[in-house]
């Protein structure tokens, strides 16, 4: 786990401003930027469940409408070896913004320079929704913020963390054997009535 502060939300703000006991919801920037947050390192924050850590979660989409999935190959225990069809991660006090929004969007900047060497510009991050589940591990301190992403004749380098990357047809993925922020992801950005969770 790197050493490093990462941004967070009181569970208790987050409670003010959504219904927690959902596991989508669409939001917009200005619900977001309405959030008070701070920076808990991110060894004391993986077990405060006092907070929430806000992780972007970024959905690619190409030019003929297929999504970018790959297996998990991170430093990331809890998800090792599943699919996904999420690029994103934490966000530090490196990561610079005058708005929550915008630090949201330069971290997954950074992380898709780091994760498939690509330089996005930040109008290619449309905000969707956010994610939040107590079902798993990584869902008790985490909740996702929701980006989609248009990409066209994109060459992606990809780090050891992307194993088996592809570009598949959204009727074509088999959710069974994706982790639970992927599925709920898709059911947030397609409205599919007929992916079960």
């Amino acid at each position: 786990m790197k050493d490093e502060n990462v941004i967070c939300v009181s569970l208790d703000a987050m409670k003010r401003q959504f219904d927690m006991s959902e596991q989508i919801w669409k939001a917009s920037v200005d619900n977001i930027n309405s959030l008070p947050y701070e920076y808990i390192n991110r060894s004391v924050a993986e077990n405060d469940f006092t907070h929430k850590q806000l992780i972007p979660y970024a959905v690619l989409l190409n030019q003929q409408g297929e999504v970018f999935c790959y297996q998990r190959h991170g430093s990331e225990k809890r998800l090792a070896d599943v699919f996904s069809v999420g690029i994103g991660g934490h966000i530090n006090d490196h990561d610079g913004g005058d708005t929550i929004s915008q630090r949201l969007v330069n971290g997954l900047r950074r992380e898709f320079m780091e994760e498939v060497g690509v330089e996005l510009s930040e109008n290619q991050f449309e905000l969707a929704g956010m994610i939040n589940e107590e079902e798993t591990e990584v869902g008790h301190c985490h909740t996702g913020v929701v980006f989609k992403v248009l990409v066209d004749n994109v060459n992606f380098t990809f780090d050891a963390e992307i194993g088996n990357p592809q570009w598949k047809r959204i009727e074509d993925l088999d959710l069974a054997k994706f982790e639970l922020w992927s599925a709920l992801a898709l059911k947030l950005l397609f409205s599919i009535p007929k992916i079960e969770i």
